[in-house]
């Protein structure tokens, strides 16, 4: 099989990879910043579908000397992006709640053996529309912040 008709890993498997990979000490500190890396993700993407929708609401409407179907077809893009950026979050979210589980699954109900060595996380405070970091050690800075990655479900409402 030629490299070009190699199939991609998905990315269960490139973070099983990644995970397994590592000495066994060390693998409960790497889920733990993968799955503030992933958080960060979706404090990326919350950002920018916010400032999507703030443009196409209070914009897109009122850009001078452009056609109406214009301002139409930029809202409709709009919408379009807004739609990736939302499966792409729903990605991120999936990794995150593989990520948990794995982590758990190290941890068997237990403590890691060092304390993570990440300390702060990245989320989007919409209140403010901007990013911010956030003290792990201080449970619910951010209402959206999952604290404890060892039992993170997606599907949690």
């Amino acid at each position: 099989m030629s490299p070009s008709e190699q199939a991609v890993p998905s990315l269960v498997d490139s973070l099983k990879a990644y995970i397994d990979d590592l000495p066994e000490e060390q693998r409960a500190d790497a889920l733990h910043q993968v799955f503030y890396g992933f958080y960060t993700r979706v404090a990326i993407i919350d950002r920018t579908t916010h400032e999507l929708a703030t443009w196409a609401k209070e914009e897109a409407g009122q850009l001078d000397q452009v056609p109406d179907s214009l301002a139409e077809a930029l809202r409709d893009n709009a919408l379009f992006v807004g739609q990736e950026l939302f499966a792409s979050r729903v990605r991120a979210m999936s990794a995150m709640g593989y990520i948990s589980s794995r982590l758990a699954e190290l941890l068997d109900g237990g403590e890691p053996a060092e304390p993570f060595t990440l300390t702060r996380a990245v989320a989007f405070d919409q209140e403010r529309g901007e990013m911010r970091t956030y003290d792990l050690s201080t449970p619910g800075e951010h209402p959206d912040l999952p604290y404890d990655p060892r039992a993170y479900d997606p599907r949690a409402g």
